[in-house]
């Protein structure tokens, strides 16, 4: 896609790399000490529809119930049963590799 401007922001993948430059950040508090980085997110999301296309999906779902969440001030609980899930998947996916290794 071509930008119709010279100063208008890139319509394709080569967005992250302009987002990379910004000195500043687009953020979601989820907690006193914690903000969810939105456009991080959303770059998240588009490197994993390729790579797995499930992962995406369920960033998109986490990303929509943090939104959800922060409307009511819950947003970090959401974000720490992500952290905790994910934490879980990882140690699930190690211990399988270990396991197919000893065999």
């Amino acid at each position: 896609m071509t930008n119709e401007s010279e100063n208008a922001l890139p319509m394709d993948s080569s967005i992250w790399k302009h987002i990379e430059h910004m000195d500043m950040s687009i953020g979601i508090p989820v907690s006193d000490a914690k903000t969810l980085d939105i456009l991080a997110a959303l770059e998240d999301i588009y490197t994993a529809i390729d790579e797995d296309p499930e992962d995406a999906r369920q960033c998109v779902i986490a990303l929509a119930a943090i939104f959800v969440a922060s409307t009511v001030g819950k947003a970090d609980i959401i974000w720490q049963e992500y952290a905790i899930r994910e934490a879980m998947q990882t140690l699930d996916e190690s211990l399988k590799e270990i396991l197919d290794e000893e065999t």
